[in-house]
C-alpha cells in the first residue's frame, strides 16, 4: 500500500523554498516560453511570475506543499477566487512587468484576461477553488505528488460543496487532470495563438473529500 506523502500548509515563510520549486516547475511552460523565448531572462521570468501567484495564494491561506516542497499548489478559496488589481500590485506585477519588458507584459495582461473571462463563463457568480498554479520540481514528476498537494484543496472544497478549477495550456496535462476528477469542460485559443484547456472538478456527494482516479 502506498503511503501518500505529508503535505503542509505552507505561508509566506516558506516563499524561497516554495518559488524555487514553481519556477522549476514552470521554465519551460509554454506560456512563458511564447513571453520569453530567452531561456536566460526566462529564468527570471519564471521567479518573479512564480512569486506572485504563491504570495496572492499564501495571502489567503491557499498554499499547500509537500513536506521536502518538491510539490506545491498555490490556490484562491471561494469568495476570494478574483483578485482585484491591487493585489497583483501588492504581490509583485510590477517585478513581473519589468522582467518580460512591454511588450510581453502587455500580451500577458490580455492573456490574464482571456483566464478571467474564460472562468466566468464556466463558473459565473459560483464560489469556488481556483487553483492557479502547480508545480512538481521535474525530478521529482510521476510520484502522485500532485495529487497529494491538491487533496486539502478537495478536502475544503467537499466540505463546503464548491467546485475547483483550473487551466492548462499543455493538452498532454488534460488526462493528468482527468484521472484527479476534473472534467474538460472548454478550449479555446488565447491571445497569441496559446491554447487554453479548462477543467472544472465538482464536489463529492455529501462532501465526502477524496480524490478520483
Amino acid at each position: 500500500m502506498n503511503i501518500p506523502p505529508a503535505v503542509d500548509q505552507i505561508t509566506r515563510r516558506d516563499e524561497r523554498a516554495a518559488v524555487a520549486t514553481l519556477s522549476a516547475a514552470f521554465a519551460d511552460y509554454v506560456l512563458l516560453t511564447a513571453l520569453c523565448p530567452d531561456p536566460e531572462r526566462r529564468r527570471r521570468v519564471a521567479w518573479t511570475y512564480s512569486r506572485l501567484l504563491f504570495r496572492m495564494a499564501a495571502i489567503e491561506g491557499g498554499t499547500f506543499a509537500t513536506a521536502d516542497r518538491a510539490a506545491v499548489v498555490c490556490a484562491l478559496p471561494p469568495r476570494r477566487e478574483w483578485p482585484t488589481p491591487w493585489a497583483f500590485f501588492c504581490c509583485g506585477a510590477v517585478s513581473l512587468g519589468v522582467h518580460l519588458r512591454p511588450r510581453a507584459a502587455l500580451q500577458m495582461i490580455r492573456i490574464g484576461v482571456a483566464f478571467d473571462e474564460a472562468r466566468e463563463r464556466h463558473l459565473g457568480a459560483r464560489p469556488h477553488w481556483y487553483v492557479h498554479l502547480l508545480g512538481v520540481r521535474p525530478e521529482a514528476q510521476g510520484r502522485g505528488l500532485a495529487r497529494a498537494v491538491l487533496a486539502p484543496v478537495f478536502a475544503a472544497a467537499d466540505r463546503s460543496g464548491v467546485p475547483v478549477y483550473l487551466e492548462t495550456m499543455p493538452e498532454a496535462n488534460v488526462p493528468i487532470y482527468q484521472k484527479l476528477g476534473f472534467a474538460l469542460v472548454g478550449l479555446r485559443e488565447l491571445p497569441g495563438g496559446l491554447p487554453n484547456h479548462e477543467l472544472v472538478r465538482e464536489p463529492a456527494p455529501g462532501g465526502g473529500a477524496g480524490v478520483t482516479g
